[in-house]
């Protein structure tokens, strides 16, 4: 029962991630690289999350939740250790 939960979960965390990395963030006037090369200075605190941020943020949610459930009873099994 615990194998799917990690998988699941993993998997979760894993398309989080990549979500996040391909476009999660950005700057509200356009794509982050040339923003960047255009304003001529860090513009990290101009960084926001948008709809795909926020997906992201919930598949790892849940893959964090999912793999933790599946994790809590290990104790039990492993004699303490």
């Amino acid at each position: 029962m615990k194998l799917p939960l990690w998988i699941i979960g993993a998997v979760c965390i894993a398309s989080g991630i990549i979500t996040m990395a391909m476009g999660g963030i950005g700057v509200p006037a356009g794509p982050t690289a040339t923003v960047f090369g255009t304003l001529g200075y860090d513009a990290l605190p101009d960084l926001v999350l948008n709809s795909q941020g926020f997906l992201a943020l919930g598949l790892v949610g849940v893959g964090v939740a999912l793999m933790v459930g599946a994790n809590a009873s290990a104790w039990k099994e492993t004699g303490g250790y």
